[in-house]
């Protein structure tokens, strides 16, 4: 089986969205933040296919996840989202998604995201890709966020 990214095609939302739910659906029920991933819209995703650097994540031919990223400056960028369908997270597809993604914009000498304060996995995934804690933000009594940085 072959990783392969690209940037989005619009068509491809639906598969996106469908999946991004199914992404973000143990996080909604443990946080119950309205604002999840969970919750958005087909349209709003549709907007940030158009508005901003969005990729699709395949294996072959099957589409396996998405990313969201923010040009915040020339060489500032934000992953703001990742996600991988549930049937293939763990398998090391993430890691060299977001390593394929950073190498993809070489002008980017920061990073920045954040994660879920119980979301071990992918604190454990993002340190191993070289981001350091640097703050956390409370967003409800359930839910507080881990900031993240990589300078490169």
């Amino acid at each position: 089986m072959r990783l392969f990214i690209e940037r989005t095609n619009p068509k491809d939302a639906e598969k996106l969205w469908k999946i991004q739910r199914r992404a973000f659906l143990d996080d909604f029920k443990k946080y119950q933040d309205p604002m999840n991933p969970y919750n958005e819209t087909l349209e709003r995703l549709k907007e940030k296919i158009h508005d901003f650097i969005y990729y699709t994540i395949y294996i072959d031919e099957l589409i396996i996840g998405g990313a969201d990223i923010r040009k915040k400056s020339q060489t500032h960028y934000r992953l703001n989202r990742i996600y991988i369908d549930p049937t293939y997270q763990n398998k090391g597809y993430g890691f060299n998604a977001i390593k394929f993604i950073e190498e993809s914009l070489p002008n980017a000498s920061i990073w920045d995201l954040d994660t879920p304060h119980l979301s071990f996995s992918n604190q454990h995934l993002y340190e191993k890709l070289g981001y350091k804690k640097v703050g956390e933000h409370k967003i409800s009594e359930k839910l507080t966020l881990i900031d993240y940085m990589k300078k490169i």
